[in-house]
């Protein structure tokens, strides 16, 4: 009775148990800091045929959260050019303290999708940079 009273114990222990799910983890901050060039947009606006995304690229200093943005003349995407404090919470990055993205980092790739207000139809916009 004993035996079986302490195979019962083990096999209820054994049920009880399960599996933990993999939780994950946002990217850090030392995967995103270097300079990153635009390769692509997705968003509801016109390119020529012609158009120069790598005009267009990052630099995040993780050392003084500020990133270093450079655009082409006539076009930008984020901001203007200019030099810009920036935050990253969980899988978000908020640049000038208003700007919002979520990002993913997957090998050289980075993607920066806005986070868009719902009450206006055509702000949604990917972003698609390379690290240089």
């Amino acid at each position: 009775m004993r035996i079986f009273t302490i195979c019962l114990l083990l096999l209820t222990v054994l049920v009880s148990c399960e599996k933990s799910e993999e939780v994950n983890q946002p990217p850090s901050t030392s995967e995103i800091r270097g300079k990153w060039e635009l390769q692509s947009a997705s968003c509801f606006c016109f390119f020529s045929d012609d158009f120069d995304f790598g005009a267009h690229k990052l630099e995040f200093n993780t050392t003084v959260n500020e990133v270093i943005v450079e655009n082409s003349d006539d076009t930008f995407f984020i901001t203007g050019s200019g030099t810009y404090p920036f935050v990253v919470e969980n899988d978000g990055i908020i640049i000038k303290g208003r700007i919002e993205y979520t990002y993913r980092i997957e090998g050289s790739i980075l993607t920066l999708i806005f986070v868009d207000n719902p009450q206006i139809a055509d702000d949604e916009i990917s972003l698609t940079y390379l690290k240089l």
